[in-house]
């Protein structure tokens, strides 16, 4: 009985073996696979800053401070790969949108044309950063959009002062800074 148990349990782990066993794939058949899609970022910032300070090296020049700055809040972000069509397409569709809102108008597309040019945008492959949308708001009680506008970050400078130990000026706090629907382009040139 033993005997038969030995052989049995051989014969799972040989077929195991076979079946994960790894085989080798010629180039031209390596090159149609692909991989994952992209990286999802998502953080709950708690960030902190002793002071910022700009100082005047002017004759007679001061300093202003903005003491205790503090970000809390959330962020998402995907990191993609895009190639230059996409590239293209994505700047010339999502972009022109905030380009005509500003003023851009029919020109929008040509605008966007000539910062890639300017920059010195060659046609390669560009690395996008973005800031999803969350959504509708529909589904469950504080859900979607709304829900993610109150855990956008919220940007508080505790006091402002001139150099020197001077009075505060007071505090300045901005408010659930929604960055959803922002996209950044990066590339090499």
């Amino acid at each position: 009985m033993n005997m038969l148990k030995l052989t049995a349990a051989a014969a799972i782990a040989a077929a195991s073996l076979s079946a994960s066993a790894m085989t080798a794939i010629a180039d031209q058949d390596l090159s149609a696979v692909a991989g994952q899609d992209g990286v999802s970022i998502a953080a709950d910032l708690n960030i902190n800053i002793g002071a910022f300070t700009y100082t005047d090296k002017d004759a007679g020049g001061g300093s202003v401070s903005f003491n205790n700055i503090t970000v809390r809040g959330m962020m998402a972000m995907t990191i993609d790969v895009l190639n230059a069509a996409s590239f293209i397409g994505d700047a010339t569709h999502g972009v022109t949108g905030s380009v005509v809102a500003n003023g851009g108008g029919a020109d929008s597309a040509a605008i966007v044309s000539g910062v890639g040019q300017a920059l010195g945008y060659t046609g390669g492959d560009v690395v996008q950063f973005a800031f999803p949308a969350a959504g509708d708001g529909a589904g469950a009680a504080g859900s979607g959009a709304a829900a993610a506008h109150k855990t956008t970050p919220t940007i508080t400078i505790d006091s402002i002062t001139t150099g020197n130990g001077g009075k505060s000026f007071g505090s300045i706090q901005i408010k659930n800074m929604d960055l959803q629907g922002t996209t950044v382009w990066m590339f090499g040139h």
